[in-house]
């Protein structure tokens, strides 16, 4: 990591001072003498030719480095969430823990809400109902006894209909004031259900940061896994060299790796490591 950042440190150096003498190099190149040609046409000089490319050089390199330092900050950032994989695994893993059974006790509270706001609501329904039904009935009682010429019996339906009608204006009121309870309830648990959907949100994030560090640990384990392919594959090709052969086996090879700081595994990369390995290595293996 430290000669990382030093050679990061080094190249964003080196591309400051190049880029500050660009004035410099391009006034050399413009101000140098040119030599003529018999018929007087202007064909340079040696000054001019060698300024030009100096230019062209510095410009190439300036071009170049940006594209060192960004594979330089990758592997960085590699080597820095290495170091911080398994916190952030665990730290993952507890988050999910946590969510789930935020979301488990949210969902409690929010069933127990539900279940009260359906109690109420059909308790407010079922007493208006039966205020006006209490109030049909002494109406339709009234103008069964006016029918009958039932003196008597139309002064209890009227006074069965005041009553009737008394009960109903209490029970609105009843109502009106559990429309109320019901409207804060129905806050509350709107209120609930986007927590919910908040700790669902986070739980989901917590389980893709942990499967990413779960990841991301599988595939330092196979690039490691490689080493030891690197290692047998060449002693595969360098046994055929030693025999005079042309190392054809594992000419299909092809395995992948992971991260800034491995390439595809191929056969010219056994075929490297196989031209240095000795006879006496071989036999000791």
């Amino acid at each position: 990591m430290n000669e990382l950042k030093q050679k990061q440190a080094t190249l964003t150096h080196e591309l400051e001072t190049l880029e500050q003498s660009l004035p410099q190099l391009e006034a050399e190149w413009r101000n140098a003498p040119s030599e003529f040609s018999a018929n007087g046409n202007a064909i340079g000089s040696p000054e001019g030719r060698a300024a030009a490319d100096k230019l062209s050089t510095v410009e190439a390199r300036i071009r170049a480095i940006p594209g060192e330092l960004a594979a330089i900050d990758r592997k960085i950032q590699h080597l820095e969430r290495l170091e911080k994989i398994d916190q952030v695994k665990a730290d993952s893993i507890k988050a999910m823990t946590d969510t789930a059974a935020e979301v488990e006790a949210l969902e409690r509270k929010k069933a127990h809400l539900s279940e009260r706001f359906q109690t109420i609501q059909l308790e407010a329904d079922q007493a208006l109902e039966k205020a006006r039904k209490a109030e049909r009935d002494a109406a339709t009682s009234y103008a069964k006894s006016l029918a009958d010429g039932d003196t008597e019996g139309e002064k209890t339906a009227s006074s069965e209909m005041q009553k009737a009608a008394k009960q109903l204006a209490t029970t609105d009121e009843q109502v009106r004031r559990q429309d109320l309870i019901l409207g804060a309830l129905q806050v509350e648990l709107d209120t609930i259900e986007t927590q919910i959907l908040s700790a669902r949100q986070r739980g989901d994030e917590a389980k893709a940061a942990a499967l990413g560090a779960v990841g991301f640990a599988l595939d330092e384990e196979w690039n490691a896994a490689t080493e030891r392919l690197v290692a047998v594959g060449a002693q595969i090709l360098a046994v055929s060299y030693q025999k005079g052969g042309m190392g054809d086996a594992l000419s299909g090879l092809e395995v992948p790796r992971f991260g800034p700081f491995h390439s595809r595994l191929d056969r010219a990369d056994l075929a490297a490591v196989a031209r240095n390995i000795s006879l006496e290595e071989l036999l000791a293996a």
